[in-house]
C-alpha cells in the first residue's frame, strides 16, 4: 500500500539496455549483458504455508566489485512454480539475444496485462486473484473466502499506490516504430469473456456470503 500499484521493466533489444522501477531508487538504467541472473526459490515450509514465490533475480556490479543494483526480475505465483519463472525469463533472453527473438514473441499466445499507464481494474484484480491461488475455476469456487480475501486486498493495494510513469527520455529511448509489424499492447489486445469476467465476480461474492453467514452464525447470540 501506499507505494506504487506495479514496479515495470522496459528491454531494448536495439541498445541493449534494461530501463527498470526500483522499489528503492527509482528508474535505474543496466546494460543488458551486465546482469548476473540467478534463480531464488522458496522453501519447502513456504510450500506448505502457501507462501511460494520462485523468482529470477538480477544484479549489476562495477568494476570494483560493488554491487549498483540488485532487482527480482521475473516471478511467478502458481502451480508453475520456477517453471513459469524460467519461462517468462526465457521468453525475455531470445527477445534480447536471437535474430528473431521480437517475432517469437510477438507470436506467444499469453495474454497481456492491462497495466500501462493506469491502474487495474476492479475486475482485472478480481480475474489475476484467482489465477494466482486458484488452479481451476471448480477450485476457485471451492475457496471462494480465499478469493475474495486476496481480490478486497489486492483492490485496496492498488487503489492505494501510484501508477508509475516513465520520465520522457526513457520514453524517447524506447519509442516504438509507427510501421512496426510486430506491435503487442493492450490497445490489440483481445477483450476479456463474459466467463472470464463472471466467474472469478461470482467467486468473489461467494466468497463474501460465506464470510458473512459464518460471522454471523458465529456471533448471532450479540446481535
Amino acid at each position: 500500500m501506499f507505494r506504487k500499484t506495479h514496479y515495470p521493466m522496459r528491454f531494448n533489444r536495439h541498445d541493449r539496455k534494461v530501463y527498470a522501477w526500483s522499489q528503492d531508487m527509482g528508474v535505474v538504467t543496466m546494460n543488458w549483458d551486465d546482469i548476473q541472473f540467478y534463480t531464488s526459490q522458496s522453501t519447502a515450509s513456504e510450500d506448505r504455508r502457501g507462501l511460494a514465490r520462485d523468482e529470477i533475480r538480477g544484479y549489476v556490479k562495477d568494476r570494483a566489485g560493488n554491487m549498483l543494483y540488485h532487482l527480482v526480475f521475473f516471478k511467478y505465483q502458481g502451480r508453475k512454480n520456477m517453471q513459469g519463472a524460467l519461462e517468462i525469463w526465457e521468453l525475455v533472453r531470445r527477445y534480447m539475444e536471437e535474430p528473431d527473438g521480437h517475432i517469437q514473441a510477438y507470436q506467444v499466445n499469453q495474454r497481456l496485462l492491462d497495466l500501462d499507464g493506469k491502474r487495474e481494474s476492479f475486475i482485472n484484480s478480481l480475474v489475476q486473484a484467482t489465477r494466482f491461488i486458484a488452479d481451476s475455476p471448480i477450485m476457485a469456487a471451492v475457496i471462494a473466502p480465499m478469493i475474495a480475501w486476496a481480490g478486497t486486498g489486492r483492490i485496496i493495494a492498488k487503489w492505494t499506490c501510484r501508477v508509475p510513469r516513465w520520465p520522457e527520455w526513457v520514453e524517447e529511448k524506447c519509442r516504438v516504430d509507427p510501421n512496426d509489424p510486430y506491435v503487442r499492447n493492450r490497445h490489440n489486445e483481445r477483450p476479456l469473456t463474459a466467463k472470464e469476467i463472471l466467474w472469478p465476480l461470482f467467486c468473489y461474492l461467494l466468497g463474501w456470503a460465506e464470510v458473512l453467514a459464518i460471522l454471523y452464525f458465529c456471533f448471532r447470540g450479540y446481535f
